[in-house]
């Protein structure tokens, strides 16, 4: 915060008020978890902005979402690759998941925070539909 990068610095003041009002809400210190949750949810919002603002065309705001993803980024664990991730579908299909929403449930438990959604989701419907 003492080299006044602002981009840096608003990020990071946006994820800490996000954190606080959370915290508010449930009465409690949030976990490291529901954290991690916060992050991934401020650097998707970075993303939806970045698509709204190219569709646009608006240079200024293509390089601010940019860079506050890239900051927030910065503070997650790094996420599994699709080849892990496929792998462990296929063990949880294998031991009699059959549903998308059980082997999804499954996913979360065992990798948590490094687990990227969209990607699972992908990858779940593929071993899933029928052959």
């Amino acid at each position: 915060m003492k080299s006044r990068d602002t981009r840096r610095m608003m990020a990071i003041r946006g994820l800490l008020s996000e954190i606080t009002r959370v915290e508010k809400d449930v009465r409690r210190e949030a976990t490291e978890a529901e954290i991690l949750q916060l992050v991934k949810r401020e650097r998707a919002r970075r993303a939806e902005a970045l698509e709204f603002a190219k569709q646009a065309k608006r240079a200024d705001l293509i390089e601010q979402n940019e860079t506050e993803a890239a900051i927030l980024a910065a503070y997650l664990p790094p996420e599994l690759a699709a080849k892990e991730v496929s792998a462990a579908i296929n063990a949880i299909i294998a031991g009699g998941a059959t549903q998308m929403g059980a082997v999804m449930k499954a996913l979360r438990e065992r990798f948590g925070a490094q687990l990227d959604g969209k990607v699972a989701s992908d990858l779940v419907k593929q071993a899933l539909a029928p052959k």
